[in-house]
Order: C-alpha cells, then structure tokens, then sequence
C-alpha cells in the first residue's frame, strides 16, 4: 500500500501549468483525495520554503517539505534539518565567470526566496526579468536584481542553493553540460551540481532529492514499498535511482531523465492508475 508520494513541483504537480490555478484541476482533485484517504504527499522541490506555503494553501492540507534538492526540510511546520553551501562558493563563482560564458546567477538563501546578478545587468537585462517573473503568474518567486546583496549573501555562510543560468538555445544548454562536468571535476568534493537544460544548480555536499526522502522514511517510519516518486528533470534522477522500483518520470521528460525511471505518466493524476 502506498502511504507517501514524494513528488517534484515544476514539470510534475504543476503539469501543465495553470497560471492563475497554479496545480490542474485533475492533479489537484487526486492529491486531495490521496490525503483523505490517509496518505501523505511530500514536496520535493528546487524550490523555496517561501513558494511552497503557497502550494499548502492551493491543496489545503500541511505539507512536508524537501526544498532547495535537500538543502532544508521541513517537517510538521518546523525546520528539521537545513545545510548551507560553504565558502568555497565564491571561488566557484569567480571561477565559472571566469571560464565559461554565464548570462545570469540565481542565489536562494535562508533570507531570501531569490537573488540576482550576472554579467551585464542592464536596465534592458533588468526589465527581462520583471517581465519574465510577470509571466509567469502564481509561479513567480519573489525576487530582487541586486549585485550588492547577492554579494553580501554569497559570502555570509547562509545559502541554501546557487544557480548558473547559460541560455536556453542549443549553445547555452551546451554550455552549461559543460561548465557541470567542469564544476564537478574540479569541486565535487565540496558541492553538488546538477544539470537541467541551460541551469546548472549548486546545492551543499551530500544534499539530494534521494537523501533527504531516505531521511524523512527513517522520520517517519515509511517503508520503501510504501513511497513512489515522481519527477521529470535532472535533479529528480537521484530519487529516481534509490527508489527506481517506485519511480515515475513526466513523458515530456527529456529522454536523458526517463531513462532513469521505471514508469512514465503523462500526469501527475495518472498515478492512481497504479496505486
């Protein structure tokens, strides 16, 4: 019997998006039921602690939390356990600028939902940003375009997650596979990275999708054959590695995430076909 869905946000639960909805009515009206009936669904995101009291509201129910891809968890409305990136992020930082061509940094910390920086941050660049945050309706993190403070931030041993952004044509998701395998050759030992189209995202030592759920099993004395988990990018393959007997991927996955996957549904709904 399934008790525990474990389940990523972008691309999963909130496939497709409904901007003003935020979670498919479908999607919204099975997690609900699923919760009735006793069973838990945990957010497993690369997502805020700021953004997921929203999605509480939208499922009307207290839900645990594994944010920044384990940085945090949240656990009955409580901070269980949180890591931060170390110091030698602003080594990182310098060095990727440095190497590799980067268009924008994202910076997520325990103060704030989302910092931005980058090369080139012109009024132009900014008015990017207001207006892509804009369009993107219920979904959009609170943010702030700020060289100082992501600065200030970078160094003062809070972060939760760190994000390279390279572009979303062909050459910039190129790029950032490379400058990931890079970052992981010469950092791995200090970080993680993990590798979704044109974003590269940073998260402390020992963080994973896969290690924070293994904790929360051990919290709240869940079965492995009691959990399924389902997600559609890169940093879901770790989750989908520890548990792959119960994983599931979204089919408008990439094939280099699906093939990591047991299952494949096209919705989040579509799970109660196997539960």
């Amino acid at each position: 019997m399934t008790k525990l869905i474990a389940t990523d946000l972008d691309g999963t639960f909130f496939y497709p998006k409904r901007k003003i909805g935020m979670i498919p009515r479908r999607s919204l009206k099975f997690a609900r039921k699923f919760i009735a009936n006793g069973g838990k669904i945990l957010l497993v995101t690369g997502r805020s602690h700021f953004f997921t009291i929203h999605v509480e509201e939208k499922v009307g129910a207290n839900l645990d939390v594994i944010g920044m891809n384990g940085a945090y968890m949240l656990v009955d409305g409580e901070v269980f356990q949180e890591h931060f990136l170390s110091p030698i992020v602003t080594n990182l930082v310098e060095d990727i600028q440095n190497r590799f061509k980067v268009k924008g940094m994202m910076l997520l910390s325990k103060r704030y939902p989302l910092l931005i920086d980058g090369p080139d941050m012109t009024a132009l660049r900014k008015y990017f940003y207001r207006f892509y945050y804009w369009s993107q309706g219920v979904y959009a993190e609170d943010y702030l375009v700020s060289h100082s403070l992501f600065q200030n931030e970078l160094r003062g041993n809070n972060v939760y997650k760190l994000m390279f952004y390279f572009g979303l044509t062909k050459r910039g998701v190129d790029r950032a596979s490379e400058a990931n395998k890079y970052i992981r050759s010469h950092y791995g030992d200090s970080l993680e990275a993990s590798w979704t189209g044109g974003f590269i995202e940073i998260t402390p030592k020992g963080s994973s999708k896969a290690n924070g759920i293994k904790k929360y099993l051990e919290l709240k004395g869940i079965k492995e054959d009691e959990l399924v988990v389902v997600g559609d990018s890169g940093n879901d393959i770790s989750m989908f590695n520890a548990f792959y007997d119960r994983s599931f991927c979204m089919s408008h996955a990439s094939k280099k995430v699906k093939k990591y996957a047991k299952h494949i549904i096209r919705r989040f709904h579509d799970l109660q076909a196997y539960l």
